[in-house]
């Protein structure tokens, strides 16, 4: 065998191993990260028709979007590819980022959803940054909920518009599966409340007094989910 042939094969070796090595570090994530499990499991239904109702709620085409709390990015995946929107994913975990980046790139998304870790109280983002942003299930679990929606207004532009919300699916999602998630979370919410947490639909309004926002309403879903609609 040639110089040039050992060559090829001890690159191709090279490569290949690397590429073990890649898939079980990914395979190790999956594992390890809580988000992944939840987003690809009970919950997968929901984002696209989520996603969807956006689009068609506020006319999204274009500009960026946050998304908070937003795991491995899958609601942030189907915003992009929806719009030509460029989707930050900001979520605590930094399993959730290295994920939501993976799944981004595998999408063809690198450079349009973009995962950042960092704290929803305290985010790293620039004042009057974004046009759009939604958020599902993390505002009960965050200590400081009132400096979650301060944050929200500071990097929100004006014109822009915000969706938190705690226990909803959407409008959108099937019919049937809708109702399998509701009697899931009306059964989990006797054992799995968020402490202090005793309820969203009395607590988004005054939360949003307290954070000094100016135009707000509160959205319920039917039976169970409430949404937050804020605007700047």
């Amino acid at each position: 065998m040639s110089i040039t042939g050992r060559t090829l094969l001890c690159a191709l070796a090279l490569a290949l191993g690397a590429s073990a090595l890649a898939d079980d570090y990914i395979e190790g994530l999956k594992a390890e990260c809580r988000s992944y499990q939840q987003m690809t499991g009970r919950f997968a239904p929901i984002y696209e028709p989520l996603a969807q109702q956006m689009v068609e709620d506020y006319s999204l085409k274009d500009g960026v979007a946050l998304e908070i709390g937003g795991g491995i990015g899958t609601f942030a995946i189907a915003l992009a590819k929806k719009t030509n929107m460029t989707v930050y994913a900001l979520d605590i975990d930094p399993q959730a980022c290295r994920l939501c980046g993976y799944f981004a790139d595998e999408a063809g998304l690198a450079g349009r959803v973009l995962p950042i870790e960092g704290d929803a109280q305290n985010m790293p983002l620039r004042n009057n940054l974004v046009d759009f942003i939604f958020s599902r299930g993390c505002i009960p679990f965050v200590p400081d909920q009132v400096a979650f929606l301060r944050e929200c207004e500071r990097v929100l532009r004006r014109g822009g518009v915000g969706y938190v919300g705690h226990g909803g699916f959407g409008r959108l999602v099937d019919p049937d599966t809708r109702a399998e998630l509701v009697k899931w979370r009306l059964s989990s919410f006797e054992t799995n409340k968020p402490e202090g947490w005793n309820g969203p639909g009395d607590r988004f309004p005054e939360l949003a007094k307290k954070a000094h926002l100016k135009h707000y309403r509160l959205i319920k879903e039917p039976d169970v989910g409430w949404w937050l609609e804020f605007r700047k």
